[in-house]
């Protein structure tokens, strides 16, 4: 058991419990129980859901749309663009864009309108907008209040009434592309579907009837401009060729074939041959100055075309090579100063100076050479210098006409595009080229699109579900009744003991012997009725507290309620007779001070309740310990202290009867050994008799009032070893009337062993848990 401190029981919502604790697991198993027990409620929102649906699906009126097909002729200029780095086509979604608004547009619709007659549809005419519907409502209501009426209206115009057919025209008229393709989809939705194919087809030929009629007005239009434009620029490209060639003309510039003049290209020529000079002069020089390094032996043997093909110095520097080896040889064998070693190096040194001879002859041709490439480079600048000089007069004049020139070749280009872009204007002036034309004309469609079974009933029911879902939700979170074990342990910590069903004898087979009234019934039930689900719910109980009943000492035990009329009259009478026929000894003390109705019982029919009023003679004096009984031998120290009156008692009635009566201490007999001086004695007898009893019984049960309203029940449970607390209708019972309570017990350090949950619904119960 544990105590508790009532004064500091608080109550706090779920959510704010749920962020207090941080940490909140709800498993598949709270998910089931929920689902479970909100079933109906779910079931009932899905089922409206699926008829408010197949309702609606029943009175609305069928939509069908009809739609046609028509494919854009793509001009290449306009529609299409080539990307630069992969050179894929790229389609112009604008251009699309474009047209799929032109479809929609008000010329397109008017001219449907004019040619199908839908001025007069009722089925345009009637579809209004929300916002239309507003507006008349309050034009009609301003009009009851200000006493207009309607006759002082003017009919509409043409023109309002064409504005109100094509707002309702254009509210049926889709038009969509097909993929990243040239195909537009124009479609028209309408009750009839003969009427959406026919009205879907005239929109398709009046975009192209109007593509052909702008294209024919625009290619007028543009012929006549491009007309202008040519006679204009013809003019000038002709006026600006002939000054050209005057001013050619008057500073004598001859132009060849390249476009370039006399002079330019000698000039050209001349410094062609000068440069190549030049280089000719830089090349024989680099020879020179190799060889001659090569010769002073400044540089190793440098790699000329000269040298490497002579065949006598070859042949030279092959004999060195074998000079020099065999040189090697002779030091090897013999001292520096032999006459072979000197004769060898001399032989070397004469062909040294062969190879050099022949180096001076290269020489002397190279320096030939490079006299000849300076002449010949003094020679080509000379004329480069004279033909500078003679062209330096008209190198003014020709920048003047080449901006002339320049100036002719523009005109005639633009004339020339001009002139093209007149040619093609006037072929399509001549024979127009729709943009678009019909794949596929629109026929009457077999089903509707509006309303689809399939879409609506799935979804209504679906929505159904969900506002099942969320009331139950919402039921669940806004529910604070303290039916639930695990509510009450959860938002104040206490246990449950149990629940026990309605006492229903007409279910569990009635009474035994002869028949009691209705309210006495269920004070005796374990004895009349021993396995019915009352019955068997109690004994459950029994067996929780039985776990905290010490084995050689005795317990009191309270049994409470908030108010009255929550049963545990009946809780603490059958729990006593469930004790009593188990063999235990038990006492059963009524302190319902207020009620006192197993007092009045016990007065009028103690033996049909089965209970039996006991003596309080002894309150005052010490209690005699008496033998035991042989009914409880073997139970311990308490079976062994019930008084020989008491025995002589049980066993007249067990005579008379097949019932075991439960010892009682009534009301009256408290109010009896009381004091007559103290106005609250009672509760001092009842300390008493308990301190005292509980030597001669191992359970006594305490039947006091409902503490909510009563404080001789919140100071006799201080009296108690714990106090079981009776909830007579939990479904009721919130868990904030509960915890307000529980605080009348203020600072009251009070062993509450559970709650018993009576009159409770088996079925929910399990749903519940």
């Amino acid at each position: 058991m544990g105590f508790h401190e009532f004064g500091n029981i608080e109550t706090i919502s779920h959510l704010e419990k749920k962020d207090a604790s941080k940490k909140e697991y709800i498993s598949f198993r709270d998910i089931f129980n929920f689902l479970k027990k909100n079933m109906i409620v779910i079931a009932a929102c899905t089922a409206t859901g699926a008829i408010l649906g197949g309702i609606y699906v029943l009175n609305s009126k069928s939509t069908y749309m009809a739609t046609t097909r028509l494919v854009m002729d793509p001009e290449q200029g306009r529609i299409v663009s080539q990307d630069a780095a992969t050179g894929t086509v790229i389609i112009e979604a604008a251009e699309i864009a474009s047209q799929v608004e032109i479809v929609k547009s008000e010329a397109i619709a008017q001219a449907v309108i004019h040619k199908l007659g839908l001025t007069e549809d009722p089925e345009i005419i009637n579809s209004r907008s929300l916002k239309s519907v507003l507006k008349g409502f309050v034009t009609s209501a301003t009009g009851i209040f200000t006493g207009g009426g309607d006759e002082d209206e003017e009919p509409p115009t043409e023109e309002e009434l064409m504005r109100r057919t094509m707002g309702g025209f254009l509210s049926r008229v889709t038009v969509r592309r097909v993929g990243q393709s040239y195909v537009l989809e124009i479609g028209y939705t309408s009750g009839d579907p003969e009427k959406a194919a026919r009205t879907a087809n005239a929109l398709a030929e009046a975009y192209i009837r109007n593509g052909l009629n702008d294209r024919a007005d625009a290619a007028k239009q543009g012929a006549s401009w491009l007309e202008s434009r040519l006679i204009e620029v013809g003019r000038k490209a002709r006026e600006a060729a002939l000054a050209a060639e005057e001013y050619r003309n008057k500073h004598d510039i001859t132009a060849m074939a390249n476009s370039s003049t006399l002079d330019q290209q000698q000039l050209a020529e001349v410094s062609s041959q000068m440069l190549a000079a030049r280089a000719a002069t830089a090349a024989e020089s680099a020879k020179l100055t190799t060889l001659t390094r090569l010769i002073e032996g400044k540089s190793a043997d440098g790699n000329m075309d000269e040298i490497a093909n002579n065949p006598q110095i070859q042949k030279l520097r092959d004999d060195i090579r074998l000079a020099e080896t065999r040189l090697e040889n002779l030091k090897s064998r013999y001292n520096d100063g032999n006459p072979a070693i000197i004769a060898a190096r001399d032989e070397i040194a004469r062909m040294k100076a062969a190879i050099d001879g022949e180096l001076r002859q290269i020489e002397a041709i190279y320096r030939s050479n490079v006299e000849t490439a300076r002449t010949r480079e003094q020679l080509a600048e000379e004329q480069f210098t004279n033909a500078t000089a003679k062209g330096a007069d008209k190198n003014i004049a020709r920048v003047e006409l080449s901006e002339m020139e320049s100036r002719a070749n523009t005109y005639r280009r633009l004339y020339e595009s001009i002139l093209q872009q007149y040619v093609g204007t006037m072929q399509t002036q001549s024979f127009p080229l729709g943009k678009a034309r019909i794949v596929t004309a629109a026929t009457a469609p077999f089903g509707r699109i509006w309303p689809k079974p399939t879409i609506i009933l799935p979804f209504a029911t679906v929505l159904g579900f969900a506002g099942g879902l969320m009331a139950s939700i919402l039921r669940s979170g806004l529910d604070r009744r303290a039916g639930s074990g695990e509510r009450l342990q959860r938002e104040l910590g206490i246990t449950s003991l149990g629940s026990i069903p309605v006492y229903r004898p007409q279910l569990d087979g009635g009474n035994v012997g002869k028949p009691l009234p209705t309210t006495m019934l269920p004070l005796r039930s374990v004895l009349d009725m021993p396995y019915s689900r009352f019955s068997e719910a109690l004994r459950s109980v029994k067996n929780s507290l039985d776990s905290i009943i010490p084995a050689n000492g005795s317990i009191v035990i309270g049994v409470t309620s908030v108010g009255p009329g929550e049963g545990k009259t009946t809780i603490a009478t059958n729990l006593a007779q469930l004790y009593q026929n188990e063999g235990q000894s038990v006492l059963l003390v009524d302190a319902d001070f207020i009620g006192s109705r197993l007092s009045r019982l016990a007065a009028s029919a103690a033996k049909d309740v089965a209970v039996k009023p006991v003596e309080l003679s002894f309150l005052g004096e010490q209690p005699v310990a008496l033998q035991p009984s042989r009914s409880s031998a073997g139970k311990g120290i308490h079976g062994s202290v019930v008084s020989e009156l008491e025995r002589n008692d049980v066993s007249g009635e067990q005579e008379a009867g097949d019932t075991n009566p439960v010892p009682l201490v009534t009301v009256e007999q408290a109010k009896l050994a009381a004091a007559a001086n103290q106005r609250y004695g009672h509760l001092t007898t009842v300390k008493e008799a308990i301190v005292k009893m509980r030597r001669r019984y191992k359970v006594i049960i305490v039947d006091m009032s409902g503490f909510e309203d009563s404080a001789d029940t919140r100071t006799i449970c201080t009296y108690v070893d714990g106090i079981i607390l009776v909830l007579g209708n939990s479904n009721k019972m919130t868990i904030e009337r509960l915890a307000d309570a529980l605080s009348a017990f203020g600072k009251s350090r009070i062993a509450l062993l559970g709650v018993i949950s009576n009159r409770s619904d088996a079925r929910r119960r399990q749903a519940a848990g």
